[in-house]
């Protein structure tokens, strides 16, 4: 009898052991920080490990950004926060996924922002902002000519050169040689067009990346879909479809660098969800 009991005492010691060494696998999503950074928000998400690089999107009505991690399970003290700065109304998170984990992070805007992953030790940070400096340059008007006592000033050189262009225009040499000015050349086509009608799914595409054909094949099929880091790097070109939404996915993924899962919505409700994990090397 001794021989049992002691047999039992080991097992349940044993038993005791191995959950915290089975939990030990997982990285955990700890915590969530809201801070200000000049004209951004930066948004600090803390791991109990390193974070790899997220999978990201942004998605609109209700705007909102999601960061995934694979392979993550969030800690007991991750919470839901209400933030109301600037863009950012609040914070969500839980767990997406349940094999393999995947926990998600959603961050609730009040207009669509940009955003910048910035890693750092055990985490990432989120960096939102207005548009970038280069775009507010593009839509700024002229700069305007210098003055001198609140009067323009404009060189000899240049009132010369518009008499000139004036003269020429209005004499009947040049009023001969006007010609009609050619057409426009058409608009390139695009790189990447997708539909999606009574559940059939089209996707053409050539020399898109995978992360703007995954894009528009959220948009128009409204399933979700965490576009995973490094997809802006995988050239596409392919001509799938019409058929189901899963087939014509399955075809454009199998030959990429990710496994997938499809989730079908409750009661066959059609696609709901595309689930992407970085392929392990020789797989």
């Amino acid at each position: 009898m001794q021989y049992f009991s002691y047999l039992g005492a080991l097992l349940a010691v044993g038993t005791l052991l191995a959950g915290p060494v089975a939990a030990a696998d997982h990285t955990f999503v700890r915590n969530v920080a809201v801070r200000d950074a000049g004209t951004a928000v930066e948004i600090e998400i803390q791991t109990s490990g390193a974070a790899g690089s997220p999978n990201t999107q942004a998605i609109t009505s209700p705007d909102r950004i999601v960061v995934d991690f694979p392979g993550a399970l969030p800690a007991s003290e991750l919470h839901a926060l209400k933030v109301n700065r600037g863009a950012l109304k609040g914070i969500r998170s839980g767990l997406f996924f349940n094999d393999p984990p995947i926990t998600r992070i959603v961050l609730d805007l009040r207009s669509p922002q940009s955003y910048q992953i910035v890693p750092i030790p055990n985490g990432v940070v989120v960096r939102l902002g207005p548009a970038s400096a280069a775009t507010n340059a593009a839509s700024a008007p002229p700069p305007a000519a210098p003055t001198v006592g609140g009067a323009h000033l404009t060189t000899v050189s240049k009132v010369s050169e518009r008499l000139s262009i004036q003269s020429a225009a209005t004499s009947p040499a040049a009023v001969s040689a006007v010609t009609p000015a050619p057409e426009p050349p058409a608009p390139p086509k695009p790189a990447v067009n997708v539909t999606f009608q009574n559940g059939l799914l089209r996707i053409r595409a050539q020399g898109a990346t995978l992360a703007e054909v995954l894009f528009e094949v959220q948009r128009q099929t409204q399933a979700e879909i965490a576009i995973p880091a490094g997809a802006e790097q995988e050239q596409v070109v392919a001509d799938l479809g019409p058929a189901p939404a899963r087939d014509v996915l399955a075809s454009l993924l199998n030959g990429s660098s990710y496994n997938f899962i499809f989730v079908d919505g409750q009661q066959g409700g059609g696609l709901e969800k595309v689930i992407l994990t970085r392929r392990e090397p020789n797989f």
